[in-house]
């Protein structure tokens, strides 16, 4: 029996007892002219063989590449792993692939990313962006479409999706003021540095002012420094003051819990503590951590259909999004809850 990896197009036409171009007319999705008995039945002897389509000869046929290249800051956190897996099932339907980068979130790394990614002829861009990306992408002048994921501003862009943080952090810390708790402590990275962030720190300082509550910010540049970090949160600790820890990123909770949990009997009556995706640990410590979870397979499902519409021009104008995200209360705050458990 043959290789999987052997069998050609010419084997699938074969099979299936129709022509070459027949078959490569489906492998790329042009249906138009095709009876869904014709479909079906070369569906079929693909799933039989196993037959994965070649994508540098198909590049070279048809002038494309199959490949899109995907751009993201970090990969810190269950959350970037589930944008992945639905921008990877999105293309899986469509039969492109995706090459990955990270950035840091500098702009001179996403060049040099973006750069590489053009040089492998990618047929479009996936990209989490830093503040200024938008200056750096009209200096490329690239043809090639884009979709950003969780841009700091919209406006410059003509496809985007978005998580909405401000509000679901405003909801959070909204419910924790309602909860009793009378300080809180934002602990950040610069927000300068990406959009999300800055949407975070904004909803804190919103909710904090408008609730007329004591608020600290606290901006980390190493969270591996965890004698400065414990120092600086063991400051904040007031037994007869609730105060309650808001924590702006999921490498960030990490090393903040490391720290409070040396607290952990005064969790959540003195102490509460609230943080980004963080699902894949924060369920299984003492206390658990509440966490705001961004639907972040959805958001990349989402995003490789936008793009897709725009390399295939099917037209079919689908709109940019913003997706909500939901609170997962668990016991490192007082009866703080989802607003769909109510």
């Amino acid at each position: 029996m043959r290789k999987k990896n052997s069998i050609t197009i010419a084997d699938i036409a074969k099979k299936a007892g129709v022509s070459r171009t027949t078959v490569s007319f489906y492998l790329n999705r042009k249906f138009e002219k095709m009876s869904s008995k014709t479909r079906d039945k070369i569906e079929s002897v693909i799933e039989e063989t196993e037959f994965v389509p070649n994508v540098l000869a198909r590049s070279l046929n048809n002038k494309q590449s199959y490949l899109i290249g995907v751009l993201l800051h970090s990969l810190d956190s269950k959350e970037k792993a589930g944008f992945l897996e639905g921008v990877e099932d999105c293309l899986k339907e469509n039969n492109y692939q995706m090459i990955v980068a990270l950035s840091g979130w500098d702009l001179d790394e996403e060049r040099r990313q973006i750069e590489k990614m053009k040089a492998l002829g990618v047929d479009g861009f996936i990209v989490s962006p830093s503040d200024s990306f938008d200056l750096l992408w009209n200096t490329l002048k690239s043809p090639s479409p884009l979709v950003v994921y969780n841009p700091s501003h919209v406006s410059p862009y003509r496809y985007w999706v978005r998580t909405n943080d401000y509000e679901a952090v405003y909801d959070a810390l909204d419910q924790a003021v309602d909860a009793g708790y009378k300080r809180f402590i934002l602990v950040s990275e610069e927000p300068g540095k990406h959009g999300t962030i800055a949407q975070r720190c904004r909803a804190f300082d919103s909710v904090t002012r408008l609730r007329h509550r004591a608020a600290t910010a606290l901006y980390v540049a190493d969270p591996n420094d965890t004698t400065s970090l414990e120092y600086r949160l063991v400051q904040q600790i007031r037994i007869d003051e609730p105060t309650c820890f808001f924590v702006t990123t999921p490498a960030l909770l990490r090393a903040v819990y490391l720290v409070l949990r040396r607290y952990r009997e005064l969790m959540p009556e003195s102490i509460g503590l609230i943080g980004i995706n963080a699902l894949e640990w924060a369920e299984m410590v003492d206390p658990p951590v509440t966490t705001i979870v961004q639907p972040a397979y959805e958001a990349g499902f989402h995003a490789a259909r936008l793009l897709l519409d725009g390399i295939l021009e099917q037209n079919k104008e689908l709109p940019c999004r913003i997706f909500p995200c939901r609170l997962h209360a668990l016991g490192s705050t007082r009866n703080v809850k989802n607003k769909k458990e109510e």
